[in-house]
């Protein structure tokens, strides 16, 4: 059984050294032929060193490839390149870490269901416990679902994907979405359209700390508008106007009605309650301006 094991990388020194090192504590079964792969996606190769310190004496082989066009997609096309069309594919973030039993519950659940793309579980954390109730607001939170569960979506930080089936459909991750994330939103899209069938692995945990910098006002409603914002563009991108227009009208008022009843709900439940309608807003304001044109990057160089 042939997986690889990859991840983007960008000017994260820190965080991909303690992602190669949490892959030496993986669980893997006599069936499987791991390759560990790297895709740097700096204007240089600027994490050659890290990679080459860290998978001195690895337990399997690892692979490191330089892909200079700027943007998460030709990224991760590019690890899609180099993995050709068998076997399994495994994506995870650069500054995640992986659990021991990680690869071996999404191989599991996609063995069992014969799922195209197997997606699991986030753990956040925070180093300082005054921060944790961040943790708890839709700003972060991220919905469980039962072990085998049917997904329709699903995201580039933790998932398995069946290679042959992507080739055979040519899935690939649209450029256009370079600098505005939404990527993987739309690539899982075009999966479900192809007839691929997705599936949750509830213990395949993976672990990412959040810095400081994201546990701010600022940040987090900036980010929860561009989430709103890329799902208006998934949908302009493959529906007509008439039905990507109907969607977005109804979702962003939605989670607007939502945002009221959460900011009614903070006489009681305090700053979380405060905190997800705030998040609401923000993400509605995305997808209604984005109907109209508005284009959130995320990541610009």
């Amino acid at each position: 059984m042939k997986i690889f094991v990859c991840a983007c990388t960008f000017r994260r020194p820190d965080e991909l050294t303690a992602l190669l090192r949490s892959y030496r504590t993986l669980d893997v079964r006599r069936d499987m032929e791991l390759t560990f792969l790297i895709v740097d996606n700096d204007d240089t190769p600027s994490s050659q060193e890290v990679f080459k310190r860290e998978t001195r004496d690895f337990p399997w082989p690892c692979r490191y490839v330089h892909e200079p066009r700027p943007g998460i997609p030709m990224a991760r096309n590019r690890g899609l390149t180099e993995a050709g069309s068998e076997g399994f594919f495994a994506f995870v973030d650069d500054d995640e870490t992986v659990t021991p039993s990680w690869l071996t519950e999404l191989v599991g659940v996609a063995e069992r269901t014969g799922a195209a793309f197997v997606q699991g579980p986030v753990q956040m954390l925070v180093d300082d416990a005054s921060d944790a109730w961040w943790l708890q607001t839709l700003f972060f939170k991220q919905r469980q679902y039962a072990d085998g569960s049917k997904r329709t979506e699903s995201w580039t930080n933790n998932v398995l994907l069946d290679l042959g089936f992507t080739a055979r459909h040519g899935c690939r991750f649209d450029e256009r979405l370079s600098f505005t994330g939404g990527e993987d939103t739309m690539f899982f899209q075009d999966v479900v359209r192809a007839g691929g069938l997705g599936a949750y692995a509830q213990n395949a945990w993976v672990c990412e700390i959040q810095p400081p910098y994201r546990l701010s006002w600022r940040w987090a409603v900036s980010r929860q508008f561009r989430f709103g914002n890329t799902r208006a563009l998934t949908m302009l991108l493959r529906r007509s106007r008439g039905r990507s227009m109907a969607y977005c009208l109804v979702r962003g008022a939605g989670m607007l009605v939502v945002g009221f009843g959460w900011l009614a709900s903070s006489t009681f439940k305090g700053k979380r309650g405060f905190a997800n309608g705030i998040a609401l807003f923000a993400r509605a304001a995305g997808v209604l301006s984005g109907l109209f044109g508005a284009r959130m990057q995320e990541y610009p160089r």
